[in-house]
């Protein structure tokens, strides 16, 4: 953010004494506190406040939706929100980072499984009460699907300091590319374990022809695996959003969106609405893609058109078919899911397994949640 827009946007918080902003963050970070710090120029103070409840408050930042702090903004009855994660971001890069202070070590030991935000605030929470740690993480490093936001969005370097400002100490064991699958037998080893593992599969539409859609954490795991001239993206959350931008910072010429719902229904920030309009992407909103025909490596696809009923859901308009061809690539991005019947009972879950990992925050916030019931002697 540049100097003036920081300043300008800083000099918007009203300072209100009721801090709305703060009970809408997921981890209760205080941006009244943190905005009063930095207009008095005090950067390291305020990126104190920040990371003293939120282990990867840059990424936040960089990264979290208008629908936390800023929703709650007092400012959007007068003109516009304070774009607080923005101001965020730019505080931590000013101020930098505290160092963790641990306590004296307990001797209590905990297991996490997964390394994702929430296995990562589980582990944070957990050694700031003086706790030992073994994460274990099934992949080559930590981070989890944080590692799909692109880097436009979220900087790999930034994310990687911080994932390491959390583990690089002497209460914390990483064990990557360990996969567990006997949680019981683990669990004689410590003295309680969470588990963490995040979201396995991805929702699928269904239709015919649907094997030629890419998934997209393959699409943004390996992006510059597929060129396109002509791509299409059916989601309207962040990470088709995600998909979206990718594509087109990758040299595709046209890029649509196929949004079930309405345009105002999607589920990304309104400065991300300008951004789909500055890059030209084009959103067929309302719009449900029923049909996929391989035309000897394009795609021809048949859709249909939605309304939003009395009860506000999308349901298909008959009479509504239309066709579009020339696609070479196709990316299905309707989020994902751990399935509730893999859940073992009698263990403490958190992120994706608990169904409240949907943001980095949350995820961070779940963490936290469930190394606090650990902590207070909890088992589930």
């Amino acid at each position: 953010m540049q100097t003036e827009n920081f300043k300008n946007e800083l000099s918007r918080c009203l300072g209100c004494k009721a801090k709305p902003c703060e009970k809408a963050c997921p981890l209760g970070v205080s941006p009244h506190d943190f905005i009063a710090l930095a207009l008095k120029d005090d950067f390291n103070k305020a990126s104190s406040i920040i990371a003293e409840k939120n282990p990867l408050p840059q990424t936040c930042g960089l990264v979290c939706p208008d629908r936390f702090c800023q929703k709650a903004c007092i400012r959007a009855k007068i003109d516009k929100a304070v774009e607080i994660p923005c101001l965020q971001a730019e505080i931590m890069r000013r101020g930098g980072y505290p160092d963790i202070v641990l306590p004296p070590k307990t001797n209590k030991k905990a297991a996490v499984i997964g390394g994702g935000p929430a296995g990562l605030g589980a582990t944070y929470e957990l050694i700031l009460a003086g706790w030992c740690v073994d994460l274990y993480e099934k992949e080559s490093r930590l981070g989890g699907t944080a590692w799909l936001i692109p880097d436009f969005r979220l900087p790999k370097e930034i994310l990687e300091y911080e994932i390491n400002r959390i583990v690089n100490n002497d209460r914390v064991t990483v064990k990557l590319n360990t996969k567990i699958t006997d949680f019981q037998t683990l669990k004689k080893d410590y003295d309680g374990v969470i588990l963490s593992l995040g979201k396995t599969i991805t929702y699928t539409s269904g239709i015919k022809g649907g094997e030629h859609y890419i998934p997209y954490t393959e699409y943004l795991s390996h992006p510059e695996k597929y060129q396109s001239s002509k791509i299409a993206i059916v989601g309207g959350g962040e990470v088709a959003l995600d998909c979206a931008m990718t594509a087109k910072k990758n040299g595709s010429k046209d890029v649509e969106m196929f949004v079930r719902r309405r345009r105002e229904d999607m589920r990304i920030m309104a400065r991300d609405q300008l951004e789909l309009e500055k890059f030209g992407i084009i959103v067929r909103d309302l719009s449900s893609i029923t049909e996929i025909k391989d035309k000897n490596g394009n795609y021809d696809i048949s859709a249909v058109k939605n309304r939003i009923n009395d009860q506000g859901k999308a349901e298909t308009l008959a009479g509504t078919d239309y066709s579009l061809g020339g696609y070479d690539i196709l990316v299905e991005a309707l989020g994902a899911y751990y399935p509730k019947e893999h859940i073992p009972e009698d263990f403490i879950i958190a992120g994706d397994m608990s169904g409240t990992g949907d943001t980095v925050v949350q995820a961070l916030a779940s963490g936290r949640e469930a190394a606090q019931k650990l902590i207070s002697g909890e088992n589930k």
